[in-house]
């Protein structure tokens, strides 16, 4: 009789599972959720990069109402470039957008005291009031004593930038100021043309702005400059050559 025998060989009880899963199943399964990851990182960069560029297209909005709030109680007249009228348009506005957390972009490192930069538009000021001679207003410029431009004077609100964004990090005071090659021109070296974009490549970028007749609109690098400077108010400036700015 060997049935007992035999069920006490092979331990009373048959084995019909398997104990775990085989190498190959293992790299089979790594290499699906590789592919997987391969193809969701980048539409989830592309989210994330669209989400900052969103709420930094919200802030400029802010700003813009902010500005239009000012100048309705200062007859038409946006913050003057004047130290001793309390400061720049951060301080100026201030009572406006209340949210110091307004000014700063999310692309932005922690520590920047602010991301956006408003336009100077010291060439209307030089061709209505120093008739072109820009040494002439070069003085007036460093005593920093001259009236805010009236936004109703502007030609063409739509396509005038009054808003834009600022190189992360880059420390001066917040405004745009579009100088002849002689004097150096923020342009070249303070606005940042491609504040958002995937990778190090600048011409795959762009950046926020918001213009004169109340619109924000994100513009492609370096669409604000060409083939018209979308930052200038005068024909003499808005059309001249790169070279020449």
């Amino acid at each position: 009789m060997c049935e007992p025998v035999c069920s006490a060989m092979t331990g009373g009880a048959k084995r019909t599972g398997r104990a775990g899963f085989s190498l190959m199943e293992l790299l089979v399964v790594i290499a699906i959720i590789a592919v997987l990851a391969g193809l969701l990182l980048p539409t989830l960069a592309r989210a994330r990069l669209k989400a900052g560029q969103t709420r930094c297209l919200n802030n400029l909005r802010q700003l813009q109402v902010s500005l239009q709030l000012y100048a309705g109680d200062n007859r038409d007249r946006i913050p003057p470039r004047n130290g001793k009228a309390g400061g720049s348009w951060v301080e100026l506005l201030l009572p406006y957008y209340t949210d110091g957390e307004v000014v700063l972009c999310p692309a932005d490192r922690a520590g920047v005291d602010q991301s956006y930069l408003m336009n100077g538009f010291i060439d209307h000021f030089v061709f209505s009031e120093f008739e072109g001679n820009w040494d002439g207003f070069f003085g007036a410029y460093k005593s920093g004593e001259y009236p805010g431009l009236r936004l109703g004077s502007i030609p063409q609100p739509a396509r005038t930038i009054l808003f834009g964004e600022k190189r992360t990090g880059y420390r001066s005071d917040p405004y745009m100021d579009m100088w002849p090659p002689r004097y150096g021109s923020d342009h070249l070296k303070v606005v940042d043309q491609a504040k958002h974009r995937r990778g190090t490549r600048v011409e795959n970028g762009g950046s926020n702005h918001a213009f004169v007749d109340g619109s924000v609109r994100h513009l492609k690098y370096r669409e604000g400059l060409e083939p018209v400077n979308l930052w200038a108010v005068t024909d003499a400036f808005r059309n001249a050559s790169s070279a020449d700015r």
